[in-house]
């Protein structure tokens, strides 16, 4: 222990005996007896042998050496060299620029249009009947039954066959319809064989006579008419003119021959038939009838 520590406590053991009234004789003697009892601190290294014998510090190498050994950084280029070499960014057109030229974006349809543009089973037009049964009567047509076809609503053919109370006949035709229903326009031709129309003829209440027990004709028809219906009944109503072609048969009945032995007869004129004539004819005719389409 150096001087300077046992002068310390000595002094701070001093102190103590002062502040608790301990005779200063006896002070002395306790502080004696406490530094003998004092451990054996070894006495600390002057500050000379401390400077002789100072810890070795590693050299630091020179800031050449520092410089030497350091990684090689690339050098970085100025501002204007990486402006250079920056790849090229498309500028961006100004909020003022777009408006001008935005980009045309289609309308989306409507709900409603696009329920209008979706084909329905239930709205589509269903296909009109294409085959059909025709009756119809008329002057100089008789009574008619026929088929009839209509592969368009503004044409429809018919064939047929039927009677005139005279005799068996035919005919055929064909109907414009420019609306598929209303104002239509016919054309027709038919015939009826020789016939015997001395029957009829007395229903009308006329006498019978020999020239009409061959009564046979052909026929043109040239109609404008009214239709109504368009699906499955039509009726019609039919006028304009006929054209009829013919022969009369027994004609030179008609023609009285002068009495046998009538002195009075002598000079007059003998008019012989040797052939049956031709007849034309150009009359009003008119006909009604009923369409019924099947299929």
């Amino acid at each position: 222990m150096t001087a300077a520590m046992q002068r310390t406590i000595s002094i701070a053991l001093a102190t103590a005996a002062l502040l608790l009234g301990i005779p200063r004789p006896a002070a002395a003697q306790a502080a004696a007896d406490i530094q003998q009892n004092l451990p054996a601190v070894p006495d600390a290294p002057a500050a000379a042998e401390i400077q002789q014998s100072p810890p070795v510090v590693p050299e630091v190498p020179a800031a050449t050496n520092i410089q030497q050994n350091l990684p090689v950084v690339p050098e970085v280029p100025p501002a204007a060299a990486v402006e250079q070499s920056h790849p090229v960014v498309p500028e961006v057109p100004l909020a003022a620029d777009i408006p001008q030229n935005p980009t045309v974006i289609a309308e989306a349809p409507a709900a409603a249009a696009v329920q209008q543009s979706v084909p329905e089973a239930s709205t589509q037009p269903k296909r009109l009947p294409l085959f059909g049964v025709m009756v119809d009567v008329g002057v100089p047509d008789g009574l008619i039954g026929s088929l009839t076809i209509r592969p368009r609503k503004w044409v429809r053919v018919s064939g047929g066959g039927g009677s005139n109370g005279i005799s068996s006949g035919w005919r055929a035709g064909i109907t414009f319809l420019p609306f598929g229903a209303g104002p239509s326009a016919s054309f027709e031709y038919g015939g009826y064989q020789d016939g015997d129309a001395n029957a009829l003829a007395k229903t009308f209440g006329f006498g019978s006579s020999p020239v009409l027990q061959r009564v046979g004709y052909q026929y043109m028809n040239a109609h404008l008419g009214l239709d109504f219906g368009t699906r499955r009944f039509v009726f019609f109503l039919h006028g304009g003119v006929t054209m009829l072609r013919g022969q009369i048969h027994n004609l030179d009945t008609l023609i009285p021959a002068p009495p046998a032995g009538d002195a009075s007869a002598t000079g007059t004129t003998e008019v012989t038939v040797r052939r049956d004539p031709n007849a034309k004819a150009v009359g009003p005719s008119l006909k009604l009838g009923l369409i019924v389409y099947v299929w």
